[in-house]
């Protein structure tokens, strides 16, 4: 009878290994941060991945401004299109 190599190795895809380099960078640019940021949250809220992607979207929200606010357009180009420049075709529709 062979061994079931799940039961002798199962892998434990609800933790994060924060000393593997690979791991730590595939789950910050998953969660949209840095690889830094990523050993911050292993060292205050452990290596449980649903705590650590709770954290990580608590802290990406935390960084991000409330309102993002419109930027008016400025330049050469930003005149021309606001004369009426059809966007379809780049002819001006006056």
């Amino acid at each position: 009878m062979t061994a079931d190599a799940a039961k002798l190795y199962p892998r434990h895809r609800d933790r994060i290994s924060g000393s593997e380099d690979y791991v730590v960078r595939h789950f910050a640019r998953q969660n949209g941060i840095t690889p830094a940021q990523v050993h911050q949250l292993i060292k205050r809220c452990g290596s449980n991945r649903a705590k650590l992607v709770a954290a990580a979207k608590e802290l990406r929200t935390s960084l991000r401004p409330d309102a993002p606010k419109a930027i008016p357009a400025s330049g050469r180009r930003a005149g021309r299109l606001s004369v009426g420049v059809d966007a379809r075709n780049g002819l001006e529709t006056r």
